[in-house]
């Protein structure tokens, strides 16, 4: 097998290309990087090909094994100028996206409102995937193909399913199940019993959750805080609820 040598080929120019959304919405792709994600990626993920490092070449062998995709080593300089990383593991993996025409959700479902920082958002699919709330409605949210998204996900963005909506779709998400929106001016999350098929709402930090979206849940409602903060991280607030209606 030969080792790529130069950033001017092909397979190289694909991969660091999708490091900008233009690019990996106009092939449908994205970039999976790490030995770790990879090592649980299920083997019915579309891999268009695997990049690794030739110094690592042996002890990553297991990963590209559970796949029929082409595998080329880079030498370790090569290698360091795809990866997002400071410290990278040896291996990134081209994938084909998985997306998904909308559809109401038949267990229980995110909708998230403007969630813009690619920590929070690959956080919160990695509890969800957890928690068993397997359908993410994502309205003007962080792209969840971005590396950051991929790596903060743990694997997570394989185990859910994500739709990109429009506030109305959003909205009719939210009006056909037992909805419940994230407000620091809601009833206590500690009250709320378990109902069938919940939607939990979470928004951006900056903004909350927009007020037709509000207007449209069932309930809004809110974790008690004591020592006079007045919000939590979005991805840490969502765990809580999730694993409290669950």
């Amino acid at each position: 097998m030969d080792t790529i040598t130069s950033t001017s080929n092909q397979y190289v120019k694909l991969a660091r290309s999708l490091s900008e959304k233009k690019f990996r919405d106009q092939t449908g792709l994205f970039l999976v990087e790490g030995a770790n994600i990879l090592r649980d990626m299920p083997s019915s993920e579309q891999v268009e090909f695997f990049l690794i490092d030739e110094e690592k070449q042996s002890e990553l062998e297991k990963i590209t094994n559970k796949f029929f995709s082409p595998v080329f080593l880079l030498s370790s300089k090569i290698f360091g100028t795809v990866c997002d990383t400071v410290s990278p593991q040896g291996i990134v993996a081209v994938v084909k996206k998985n997306e998904h025409n909308f559809a109401l959700p038949t267990k229980d479902a995110l909708v998230l409102d403007k969630v813009a920082d690619a920590g929070n958002l690959g956080t919160i699919l990695r509890t969800a995937a957890a928690a068993d709330f397997t359908s993410i409605y994502l309205l003007e949210c962080a792209d969840v193909y971005s590396p950051k998204v991929v790596r903060a996900s743990m694997g997570g963005i394989f185990k859910v399913d994500c739709y990109t909506v429009n506030e109305q779709q959003a909205i009719s998400v939210i009006e056909a199940t037992s909805s419940f929106a994230l407000d620091m001016d809601g009833k206590s999350l500690l009250e709320l019993k378990k109902s069938p098929q919940i939607t939990l709402v979470g928004g951006s930090e900056a903004h909350g959750v927009r007020e037709s979206i509000l207007n449209a849940s069932k309930q809004i409602v809110s974790i008690p805080m004591k020592n006079q903060m007045e919000s939590l991280n979005v991805a840490v607030a969502l765990a809580i609820a999730m694993y409290k209606t669950i």
